[in-house]
């Protein structure tokens, strides 16, 4: 046993000793109880989720199916109790859609989206009105507030204000079309070149795809509507020789709908990758903490026996910059650098329990299968499922496994 190993099994031998002072039998088992419950809740609602929304066809854009032009971009947005029209065309002449809503356009709406800066507004008061139906949603401009001041040290502005009524946050907006190209034009640009654009509203308390009280209560406080929105041009797509392009207007983000095939043997791909992924994250974050432990040995006998020590930052640079390179690589898989972050969290968590916590023989011949029977888990919900509602999956995961520490320690550590 290295110096490393009998610091970790003192390190655990305090702490147990300690835990199990504080807390009695009765404590524990209500804990565990309560964690394991946590769990079955969130897989619950995962089941629910996934029966209520994946495995059903989304059919929000059932009723645009033939309708919707494919020479144009068809623009869905989710607002409550909207007064407008639920289907509406924009910079098209009724002729070529009958019986559909056709919008008029008109020289003040152009200049209103002329770009503001804070040269337009020296010396005046500002009121921002939120527009209830706005036509084009403006980022807000990223100008500091000691620059705004510079030109009227008199005016007040509050910027994070302005911000969330440009640009509300409860704003789900995406855009479909065949053409790439069409999604990256601007509204007085689409206008010019007569591009029709159709704009469908839905609405979450009156429209029936979006399931009973429960899914809309999940959809509005949890999960949002970002995916339903997927889903619902989606089913559009699949009917296209050409599966086109998705552009969410709020966060700016491109996609491409490409036809794949998920058989079940995608479950075996799921498993290997798992495997190379966490064994080459575990392995990284091993090397980076005998590093870090080997520096801190030698920093304490240069104090003791006034050496001169040198700093590992080769083997350290190389660690770092390798787990970097990890999390890019894991990133594009998972097509969420969150994601890949969480991972390798509950990767380094798994390694140092695992390391300090499990000494008896039950406990390191059995965890490991558990965590990674937790851990594939998720793997194969986010490859076979297309990474749909695979923050949900993780956290699912993450409750088990840690249910599955705090029981192996409760039962055959303490």
């Amino acid at each position: 046993i290295n110096v490393r190993d009998r610091l970790f099994h003192a390190l655990f031998f305090k702490m147990a000793v300690t835990y199990a002072r504080l807390f009695p039998p009765s404590f524990r088992r209500v804990f565990e109880f309560f964690v394991l419950l946590k769990a079955l809740f969130v897989l619950f609602i995962l089941a629910y989720i996934h029966i209520a929304f994946s495995r059903s066809p989304i059919n929000c854009l059932e009723h645009v199916r033939d309708k919707w032009p494919r020479d144009g971009i068809l623009r869905v947005e989710i607002q409550r109790n909207s007064s407008r029209a639920p289907i509406f065309l924009q910079f098209c002449g009724v002729e070529k859609f009958p019986g559909v809503v056709v919008e008029s356009t008109t020289e003040e709406e152009e200049e209103e989206e002329e770009e503001m800066t804070v040269d337009m507004f020296e010396n005046s008061s500002i009121k921002f009105e939120l527009d209830i139906e706005p036509k084009v949603f403006l980022k807000p401009s990223r100008v500091s507030s000691t620059e705004a001041l510079s030109h009227n040290e008199s005016q007040e502005f509050s910027f994070s204000e302005a911000a969330a009524k440009v640009w509300p946050q409860e704003e789900y907006i995406v855009e479909y079309s065949l053409e790439y190209g069409f999604l990256r034009l601007s509204q007085s640009t689409r206008q010019r070149l007569s591009i029709p654009v159709m704009v469908v509203t839905l609405d979450p308390t009156r429209d029936q795809c979006f399931g009973d009280r429960f899914s809309r209560l999940l959809l509005d406080e949890f999960l949002g509507y970002d995916d339903i929105l997927m889903s619902s041009v989606k089913a559009l797509a699949e009917n296209e020789e050409n599966k086109g392009f998705l552009r969410n207007v709020v966060s700016g983000e491109h996609y491409r709908f490409v036809s794949m095939w998920m058989a079940r043997t995608s479950y075996l791909a799921a498993f290997v990758i798992m495997v190379i992924f966490t064994l080459s994250v575990s392995m990284l974050l091993r090397y980076s903490h005998h590093q870090i432990f080997v520096f801190i040995v030698d920093l304490l006998q240069m104090l003791e026996m006034n050496m001169t020590i040198a700093f590992p930052a080769a083997p350290l640079l190389t660690v770092i910059l390798a787990l970097v390179g990890m999390e890019a690589i894991m990133s594009e898989f998972f097509n969420d650098t969150t994601t890949a972050f969480y991972i390798i969290l509950i990767v380094w968590l798994a390694d140092q329990y695992d390391a300090i916590c499990c000494h008896t023989n039950t406990s390191k011949r059995h965890w490991l299968r558990f965590f990674y029977l937790y851990h594939f888990a998720f793997y194969a919900y986010h490859y076979r499922f297309n990474g749909q509602y695979s923050s949900l999956a993780l956290v699912t995961s993450w409750l088990f496994i840690q249910h599955s520490m705090i029981y192996f320690f409760h039962h055959y550590e303490l």
